[in-house]
């Protein structure tokens, strides 16, 4: 289901998705944008939490989904790595939009593709 990132991929929409400490999503959401640009992808959104209450988690990724749900065209998801993906996201919420092919999800640190 992982496939390394070598194919050179035509521009398309992106949004970030990032939670964490202030400087932890600031660093993030750099090393994101820099991955975009050498990707080709415009950045149309971004989502973003540095509260440091558990709550947040749900706050900022019910946000996500929401645009996701008005936002038909196809766009790529952009996490900083697989491991913070785990860690702040319920997949089970992005399944559908992922089965529909309406999002590819993107890791800028790992280099990964779903």
């Amino acid at each position: 289901m992982n496939n390394p990132i070598t194919e050179t991929i035509n521009p398309r929409e992106a949004v970030l998705f990032s939670c964490g400490g202030v400087n932890e999503v600031a660093r993030q959401f750099a090393e994101m944008l820099q991955y975009c640009k050498r990707k080709n992808l415009h950045v149309v959104d971004v989502f973003f939490e540095t509260s440091g209450i558990k709550s947040y988690e749900k706050d900022c990724m019910n946000k996500l989904l929401d645009y996701l749900k008005r936002n038909k065209t196809k766009q790529s998801v952009v996490f900083y790595s697989r491991k913070t993906y785990l860690k702040y996201v319920d997949i089970s919420k992005l399944l559908p939009f992922m089965q529909s092919g309406q999002i590819e999800l993107r890791f800028a640190k790992d280099n990964v593709i779903i």
